[in-house]
């Protein structure tokens, strides 16, 4: 047994405060720590204040909007969900279109979520025609015995990490497919590699970024200090502000980032027992030309200028001379051999010529070199494949499909409406791809071969999905405001004058009042295309000029293209059906039918309380009125014209006054018309007293 050392009085244990803590004998470190201490209370006292205050955390994707008469939940898309991702706020940046699904999802329903960017979402085209509206009809005659949904979650101006951020929600509502179309944005979009600097170059710290502006404290500086406003589009304010070299970082860090993200949403849905197909993102590589200028810094003076000289002769002479556009082309790349532009003019050079495979590398390597990449660069695209490929999910090759259906090989304006976004015949491809990769998917959502081999053409899914004119020219008008953006007059100037032409091809064959009308829209009303399309200017000009027949599928379109549960639907759904009714002498049964499920919807947004503007009381009260229901129709405008003033107070009360007119009401309807005819619309109101 080892005896008990006995402490001597020099022994450290028996020093004055030798049983406190190393910390506390050093002032310095122990008024650090408690600095940090006192410094994380206060945080989390005004974090959890502030969180009272309703700061903190973001706005979701999806809401649930109220019960139905069934019992289930309908369920909206918030555009709030995909806007929380921007740090300014700029015009159509992730403008989420709304849509509906209800809870639990009907049986015998296949759900798809279609998650992406704004070529996902489909613009220019309008809501009908968008790739995913597409799918909806192709596989519904795929699968003639199921309800087919396709919720189509495509956002304007946002990179991969938000879709992901999207796609997890979207997995929260009984998806049983989900349809990933993404990629171009991950330069400039929100969250992209240009858009938060150093951060976006990695996904830990794309994540970490995100989760710091979740919290309360932040939300509040962030306010605090006036959330900044943009007043162009993205592509205007990133114009000039950045230019990414052939090796800059940013490139091979687009495409790590993009992967990555691409890969996390594959394995949730893995985890979730969801199938994914995901999309390789084609682009306009025949007919749009680089965006960036290149640094020509290394270059002397004279050479520049010879340079520029160069460029001039290439571009001037492409299309009549292309022998020498190329040999003017290939003297500019012997003194910048990155420079994107001289690689657009010699691949348009050699495609003039006849010179397709050359014209097709030299075209894809403009789209690399591209200082401003809008486009995604061959490293972004070949990120996904990987992707997909190395975790065995359902891949629809767009970029192999787009360049198999063009002249050549190399993708133009027959199946792209600008740089990224598909035409309407580029939305009919995108869907019938994603269709064929669905042949690789287990059940149920697997397509027969033999039933994507049975499709119509895609002239006859467009015309069933209503395309016309008229929305060709909304179309044409949306494109040449994007052409008109300093960054594209300089860069690419045909894009204005191209949808110019087809805007002013389609107003000079239109009858006149058509054609001013479509004028109108295209100068004050063209901004509100999603809820007020071309196809409602023209099918009210139609009205006018007494052609109610021509102008109904015209309503239908319009009541399509706005969003679900709301009072634009109900108008235009009120509109095409009175000029059914008026062009036959009678609303049919079938119409009544239809006037009574849009009834159902407008009563959802009074009771619930979503009607605040008074519009879903007009419109209700209006389609009561068409089917013969007097009564209900006085109950509903009554309440509509305490809400309206203007011309919608107009509206309301002509139809109040027929409605008490059938009713044989008739004080009550002289009431209003005096009353009118004391105001500024006694015009209106004289009219609405008759002979």
């Amino acid at each position: 047994m080892v005896p008990e050392r006995a402490h001597k009085p020099g022994d450290r244990a028996n020093r004055p405060g030798a049983g406190r803590s190393r910390l506390f004998r050093h002032p310095r470190l122990a008024a650090l720590a408690f600095g940090l201490v006192l410094a994380g209370v206060v945080l989390a006292l005004a974090e959890g204040g502030l969180r009272l205050a309703g700061f903190g955390g973001y706005a979701p994707t999806f809401r649930a909007a109220g019960r139905l008469d069934d019992g289930s939940t309908l369920v909206m898309t918030d555009p709030g969900g995909t806007a929380s991702y921007f740090f300014a706020d700029r015009p159509g940046s992730g403008a989420l279109d709304p849509e509906a699904l209800v809870r639990p999802k009907p049986a015998g329903t296949v759900r798809v979520m279609w998650v992406g960017e704004s070529a996902a979402k489909g613009i220019p085209q309008p809501r009908p025609l968008r790739a995913a509206s597409f799918l909806r009809a192709m596989l519904a005659d795929a699968w003639p015995d199921r309800r087919v949904e396709v919720i189509n979650l495509g956002a304007p101006a946002i990179a991969s990490y938000p879709v992901l951020g999207v796609m997890r929600e979207a997995l929260e509502h009984e998806p049983d497919l989900v349809v990933a179309y993404l990629g171009n944005n991950e330069y400039y979009g929100a969250f992209g590699v240009s858009s938060v600097h150093s951060a976006g170059r990695s996904p830990g710290l794309i994540r970490a970024l995100r989760a710091l502006h979740s919290t309360a404290v932040a939300q509040a500086l962030t306010r605090a200090a006036g959330r900044r406003a943009g007043t162009g589009t993205l592509m205007e304010a990133m114009a000039g502000r950045s230019s990414l070299g052939p090796d800059d970082p940013a490139r091979a860090a687009a495409a790590r980032t993009l992967g990555a993200f691409v890969g996390d949403m594959i394995d949730r849905c893995r985890e979730r027992g969801v199938p994914i197909v995901v999309c390789t993102p084609p682009c306009n590589e025949r007919d749009v030309a680089p965006f960036g200028e290149p640094d020509l810094s290394a270059l002397a003076p004279g050479e520049r200028g010879r340079l520029a000289d160069l460029m001039r002769v290439a571009a001037e002479s492409v299309a009549d001379e292309p022998s020498r556009a190329e040999e003017a082309a290939r003297a500019a790349l012997h003194l910048h051999g990155t420079h994107a532009t001289a690689r657009f003019l010699l691949g348009r050079a050699l495609l003039a010529q006849g010179r397709e495979e050359e014209a097709r590398v030299e075209l894809r390597l403009a789209v690399d070199l591209d200082p401003m990449p809008w486009r995604p660069p061959a490293a972004s695209v070949a990120a996904i494949r990987r992707a997909a490929e190395s975790r065995g999910a359902g891949l629809a090759d767009l970029e192999s499909a787009f360049r198999a259906a063009s002249p050549g090989g190399v993708v133009g304006w027959d199946l792209m409406d600008d740089h990224v976004h598909p035409s309407l015949k580029g939305q009919d491809l995108v869907a019938r791809t994603v269709m064929l990769a669905m042949a690789a998917l287990p059940e149920p959502v697997r397509v027969e071969p033999a039933a994507a081999d049975a499709l119509a053409d895609w002239t006859g899914y467009a015309q069933r999905l209503g395309a016309n004119p008229f929305e060709a020219y909304g179309v044409a008008t949306r494109m040449e405001r994007l052409g008109r953006i300093p960054l594209f007059e300089r860069s690419n100037p045909a894009l204005a004058a191209r949808n110019e032409a087809i805007r002013r091809r389609i107003e000079g064959v239109s009858p006149p009042g058509v054609a001013r009308a479509l004028a109108e829209w295209a100068g004050a009303a063209g901004s509100r295309v999603d809820q007020y399309p071309a196809s409602a200017a023209a099918g009210f000009a139609l009205l006018r000029l007494g052609r109610p027949a021509e102008a109904e599928p015209l309503f239908r379109f319009a009541a399509a293209s706005a969003d679900p549960y709301g009072s634009w639907r109900l108008e235009f759904t009120h509109y095409a059906l009175a000029s059914a009714a008026q062009a036959a002498g009678a609303l049919g049964p079938d119409g009544a039918v239809e006037a009574a499920a849009a009834i159902r919807e407008g009563r959802f947004l009074i009771d619930s309380g979503h009607s605040t503007s008074g519009g879903a009381e007009l419109w209700v009260g209006r389609l009561h009125l068409l089917r013969g229901e007097a009564g209900e129709a006085i109950e509903c405008l009554l309440a509509a014209r305490g809400k309206l003033d203007g011309k919608n107070r107009v509206n309301a009360d002509d139809a109040l006054v027929r409605a008490y007119a059938a009713v044989g009401r008739s004080v009550e309807a002289r009431a209003i018309v005096e009353e009118g005819l004391r105001g500024p619309f006694a015009r209106d109101y004289a009219a609405m007293r008759g002979p």
